[in-house]
């Protein structure tokens, strides 16, 4: 879980391309704390929209890596295909602990579904997409029916948290096994304390947890040459989900030599973008 490259890649002009902003909206409270999240749409798109919330990386620590870092581009090119973007803060571990990364995900997901006449989407059609440990609380995400302690109390608790699609790049799926991870001086922040101390959060932090229950379709992204996150994280999910009956729904897909971090080359995020009109509108 070594530190990521704090970066904004993919910076747009959203006003330049078409697409409206809203910034610093308010979706929930964390630990009384105001948890936010940026918007972005085109006027013009057919109503109601569907909808995808972008969850950032950091090894859940990292302050300078927020909504704010996002992949620009991306957006633009989903909004102008009919999307409703939101790029969403959650509370980093230093200030709470994980299942708290979850808690406000999840969240945001209900702000969404609670307020959907509000922003012009469709309640129906909400997907995911999350990088690093972004991409870990995509794979929790897809779990249906939710799991147990990790919907937190942030707002909006009578609408369903279940999404319809969800995208990882490069995230981790079996925590125990990323026994890297466990040496790093960052994991008692993550998790509150030691893996030998926290095995039981920790085996319920993995996705992996959840391959017997239904689940929502997820791709799942990564590099054959990834030094951070090993990419057997990812195939190995994939082959057990799909495995377990689950109809086929977890989607792998190898980037070669590309390492950890934001991919480059239009071709993967076309296959992102190809996957969400699949789940989201076809």
């Amino acid at each position: 879980m070594p530190e990521e490259t704090i970066h904004r890649p993919q910076l747009a002009d959203f006003s330049l391309e078409g697409v409206s902003a809203l910034s610093s909206i308010v979706y929930g409270q964390g630990g009384g704390i105001p948890l936010l999240m940026d918007c972005f749409y085109c006027e013009n798109a057919p109503r109601p929209m569907p909808a995808i919330i972008w969850m950032h990386g950091g090894g859940f620590t990292e302050e300078a890596l927020t909504r704010l870092s996002r992949p620009e581009k991306a957006f633009v090119d989903l909004a102008k295909r009919g999307y409703f973007i939101a790029s969403i803060d959650y509370r980093l571990a230093q200030v709470e602990p994980f299942p708290a990364q979850i808690h406000d995900s999840k969240c945001a997901v209900r702000f969404l579904r609670a307020n959907a006449s509000r922003f012009g989407i469709d309640p129906d059609r909400i997907g995911v997409w999350g990088e690093s440990c972004g991409g870990q609380l995509a794979g929790l995400m897809s779990v249906k029916g939710g799991i147990e302690g990790f919907e937190g109390d942030g707002g909006w608790n009578d609408v369903s948290s279940d999404i319809q699609a969800a995208c990882s790049w490069y995230g981790g799926f079996d925590i125990p096994a990323f026994t890297g991870m466990h040496k790093d001086p960052r994991f008692v922040t993550i998790y509150g304390g030691t893996f030998e101390e926290k095995r039981e959060l920790v085996t319920k932090a993995s996705p992996i947890e959840y391959i017997h229950r239904p689940m929502c379709p997820i791709l799942c992204m990564c590099s054959d040459t990834d030094s951070h996150v090993p990419d057997n994280q990812s195939s190995v999910y994939c082959k057990r989900v799909n495995e377990a009956g689950n109809g086929n729904v977890a989607i792998y897909s190898c980037v070669p030599n590309q390492g950890h971090g934001y991919f480059e080359g239009q071709q993967y995020y076309e296959e992102v973008y190809s996957f969400f009109d699949r789940y989201l509108k076809g």
